[in-house]
């Protein structure tokens, strides 16, 4: 991939003009898919919202991780289940993949308008099931919670979420929590295209 755009509000050619959203997702994405991180705005007359977004210290150092160098894939293709193919229009909006720091997702709203983004954790072929995972989130720089199963995000258009998940131990026994073996660790579907919620 080619050099950063943000902060090239009403500059370039063509034009750039990104939301604060569709920079940091602009961002996110170069960064972990191991682009490399070539700012093209003149920095002294970038607004601090764009310095901020360069700037972001957790993106940058999966970016720069000197054990992993292979990008993070997607892991579920398009917005239209149960089929999750990929189209021009909405592309792959969920990925995952190593880091020294933890389990990388980042999910991309790729719609005009805002999204509740959902996934089961065991869809990436980096998760254990079974296990708790503690959720990082790289923008707000907060651990968020620990889960066990899935993950659900409400996203602004255009927007990105990029989470570091850390195996946090065994998780409960299905049946203590009034599940079944299958809800938890094979992420069984109904025919539908749903998954077991017990």
């Amino acid at each position: 991939m080619d050099m950063l755009e943000v902060g090239n509000t009403g500059q370039g050619d063509p034009i750039g003009n990104l939301t604060i959203d569709e920079a940091k997702s602009h961002f996110t994405a170069w960064a972990l898919l191991k682009s490399p991180l070539f700012i093209s705005k003149n920095l002294p007359n970038a607004t601090e919202e764009a310095r901020e977004i360069h700037k972001n210290p957790d993106i940058i150092k999966i970016n720069q991780d000197p054990n992993v160098g292979e990008s993070i894939a997607p892991f579920r293709w398009g917005y239209d289940l149960p089929d999750n193919v990929s189209n021009a229009t909405h592309l792959a909006q969920y990925w995952s993949g190593n880091s020294s720091y933890g389990i990388v997702f980042m999910l991309l709203n790729t719609l005009d308008v805002p999204q509740d983004m959902f996934f089961n954790l065991t869809e990436s072929w980096a998760i254990r099931s079974g296990r708790l995972y503690d959720v990082y989130d790289t923008w707000a720089h907060t651990n968020n919670r620990t889960t066990l199963r899935n993950i659900t995000v409400t996203l602004p258009p255009h927007g990105v979420a990029a989470l570091l998940l850390n195996d946090a131990g065994p998780g409960p026994e299905p049946a203590a929590l009034g599940l079944s073996y299958c809800a938890i660790y094979w992420q069984c579907t109904w025919p539908n295209g749903t998954y077991y919620s017990n």
